[in-house]
């Protein structure tokens, strides 16, 4: 049994993301809602606060509660801040494997792999670079990755 957890890089970078974003928008906020300076004040404040909990407190649940476990029969993902969503399949159900590799290799935890199997699929999203490559090959040993 291996388990997955989700890359603390790709954790910091959405972190970084998100407050680059509402600082644009305050930007924003602040040069065309000029003339009206409460306005501007309000959603300046809104955003920040957004960020701020978005960042501080919903991201580090999220990626905390995000796992996925591999054992020889099933692959099982779980994920979610308030509510936990699980998804298990059998790996002989599994018809295709597509995998999303981000900028530089992934080297950020930009790396996804998706499972498709009859029905549905299953996404398991922010893994790191040896984790993709791990899971590729335990994929592979089963006869379900084909990598060329």
């Amino acid at each position: 049994m291996r388990e997955y957890r989700a890359d603390v890089a790709a954790l910091t970078l959405l972190q970084l993301g998100l407050c680059a974003l509402a600082g644009g928008l305050s930007a924003a906020a602040a040069l065309f809602l000029d003339p009206w300076p409460k306005l501007m004040l309000i959603l300046i404040v809104v955003f920040v606060s957004l960020a701020a909990v978005g960042a501080i407190v919903l991201l580090p649940m999220y990626f905390r509660r995000l796992r996925c476990v591999c054992t020889s029969s099933q692959i099982s993902f779980a994920a979610g801040i308030l509510f936990l969503r699980e998804q298990s399949i059998r790996i002989e159900r599994v018809q295709f494997v597509q995998t999303i590799v981000g900028p530089a290799d992934g080297i950020l935890g930009l790396n996804c792999i998706i499972l498709y199997v009859y029905g549905g699929q299953l996404v398991i999203p922010f893994l790191s670079r040896k984790d993709r490559k791990e899971l590729e090959q335990f994929l592979q040993e089963r006869g379900v990755f084909h990598a060329s």
